[in-house]
């Protein structure tokens, strides 16, 4: 098969071919069979805690460490009795590369999380994707520690920043 390919002249010479590899070892061990390779699955659900924010409720909140904020939908900083500074806004450039202004910045809002609570600054956008999304401040300020398991499932420990309280957080698949 290889020598066929090879052999095919409408293939430009600075093209390289590269066959299949379990086919490579079975014709040059003489049948033997290869170990086992584990590959990641293509997709992972994305994962989700559930904080008490302003000692109001708990709200499904998306961990994204890719983010470089915290950040809410309006209509739920406005369920839980926030404030906002409509001065401070920044442009959000989301995945699909749209730009969106923010409405502005919820300052030192308390989310707690079993026995630690911790208090971030949280930009509010008017309709994003999410209800509210925990980007890397919240991983910088609690220091956090996330455990992945080959099945999907994802726990992070936090610390405490002002009482030195630990806490391990199960996460939830999105929605």
């Amino acid at each position: 098969m290889l020598a066929g390919i090879l052999n095919d002249q409408s293939l430009r010479p600075d093209l390289k071919v590269a066959s299949d590899p379990y086919l490579q070892f079975a014709q040059t061990h003489d049948g033997a069979v290869p170990k086992e390779v584990y590959v990641a699955r293509d997709t992972y659900a994305l994962r989700s805690l559930f904080p008490k924010i302003n000692n109001i409720g708990q709200e499904e909140s998306i961990v994204d460490s890719g983010s470089q904020i915290v950040s809410m939908a309006e209509a739920i900083a406005v369920e839980m009795g926030l404030t906002w500074n409509p001065n401070i806004t920044i442009n959000m450039q989301s995945a699909n590369g749209s730009v969106e202004k923010s409405l502005g910045l919820a300052e030192n809002v308390a989310f707690q999380f079993g026995g630690v609570t911790v208090y971030l600054q949280v930009h509010i956008i008017k309709s994003p994707a999410y209800r509210v999304l925990l980007g890397r401040p919240f991983d910088v300020l609690t220091s956090s520690t996330v455990q992945n398991s080959d099945d999907g499932d994802q726990r992070i420990v936090i610390n405490d920043p002002n009482s030195g309280n630990r806490a391990v957080l199960p996460t939830y698949r999105r929605g």
